[in-house]
């Protein structure tokens, strides 16, 4: 009985606060005016379109961010060819609003993977891996954003 009455408890408190995980609301109530960049020209436009899609809103923040793509092999076989690769992109960011600086940061994300033996076929995987790590920074970044506005 004791139990029963414990998690009718924790039941009543759960549902009579405000929870609501953080990743479910898709909402950003703020948008960038401005979005400057430096560094690998097709990770920044990746983005840069993720963040202008994203976002919408009443606040303005100015962003600046710089990128570094670095690639390099883990391992290799008897006859000196790649078999695993490492990608690591690493991303220093500046978040404005009204001409004060309320966030200065920086994210590192990297990914390896196999490598493949036709070239274009490895090319295109890359170029998938740099898209979907460009959209994982975009969410941290709109995150540490949506934080802050809470």
């Amino acid at each position: 009985m004791n139990n029963i009455f414990k998690f009718f408890a924790i039941i009543l408190l759960l549902q009579s606060c405000a929870y609501e995980p953080v990743y479910l609301n898709k909402n950003y109530n703020f948008k960038f005016e401005e979005i400057t960049s430096e560094g690998d020209v097709k990770i920044n436009n990746s983005i840069k379109k993720f963040l202008k899609n994203n976002t919408n809103g009443d606040k303005n923040y100015n962003l600046y961010f710089k990128t570094f793509k670095r690639k390099e092999i883990v391992t290799s076989d008897t006859k000196g060819d790649p078999k695993i690769y490492k990608l690591i992109i690493n991303l220093e960011y500046q978040v404005d609003h009204n001409g004060k600086k309320i966030i200065e940061d920086q994210i590192n994300k990297q990914i390896t993977y196999n490598s493949i033996k036709d070239k274009y076929e490895l090319s295109q995987y890359e170029d998938n891996l740099i898209n979907n790590l460009s959209d994982s920074i975009s969410q941290d970044i709109l995150f540490g954003i949506k934080t802050l506005n809470k």
